[in-house]
């Protein structure tokens, strides 16, 4: 084997070792977690609760996301905030065009086919028994969700959000987030990250 070759092959090995320590990064996922529960709890400073899930307009459409709802409160998000119609849905011919302006925060670091098709890992748990199992009120403009004293199991035992395995991505601006199945409660998780997947918890920590 000449020089040539054997240099070729030394950096086909280390753009594959660097690829897979760039696979799954924590300290990123972590810090984008971290700073979407400090949009929640500013957003719950301001109007005493957490945003819900899911808005609806006066016909019961959805309107958008709850991750749309706390970027002013995000830093470096008001200006993408201020661009959307508030009052149309997550897919109307106006708000349709802001998806692919996803923010920093909600983008994976380890996804960017997701990322440019304006998909993020991170949603909040839903269904009976989830901090979310409620719906915004139909046709409110300004809708609230769960309080901090509905949280009876205490907030640092409490989940908030997740980070979901990429089959389970969601378009960011689209009121749509993981319905947790109790009898399957791994599906769309196992496996998110090597070894298992982020939390976020009510109390604003992240685990993994």
């Amino acid at each position: 084997m000449n020089v040539t070759r054997i240099l070729t092959v030394a950096i086909l090995l280390l753009a594959g070792i660097s690829t897979i320590l760039r696979a799954d990064d924590p300290s990123q996922t972590k810090n984008n977690l971290k700073q979407i529960a400090l949009g929640m709890h500013n957003f719950h400073d301001i109007y005493a609760a957490f945003p819900p899930p899911v808005i609806t307009d006066k016909n019961g459409k959805p309107g958008l996301s709850w991750r749309v709802y706390i970027l002013p409160l995000i830093v470096g998000g008001r200006p993408l905030y201020d661009q959307f119609h508030l009052d149309e849905p997550w897919d109307s011919e106006h708000n349709k065009q802001l998806i692919e302006k996803m923010p920093d925060v909600y983008q994976s670091p380890n996804d960017p086919a997701l990322n440019q098709k304006g998909k993020t890992r991170y949603v909040v748990p839903r269904g009976a028994g989830t901090m979310f199992e409620k719906d915004g009120k139909e046709g409110e403009f300004l809708q609230l969700g769960p309080k901090i004293s509905d949280i009876t199991d205490g907030t640092s035992c409490t989940i908030m959000t997740l980070e979901v395995h990429p089959d389970a991505a969601v378009i960011w601006t689209k009121p749509d987030d993981l319905v947790i199945d109790f009898k399957n409660p791994l599906k769309g998780l196992k496996s998110a990250s090597t070894g298992g997947f982020h939390v976020g918890m009510a109390d604003g920590s992240v685990r993994f």
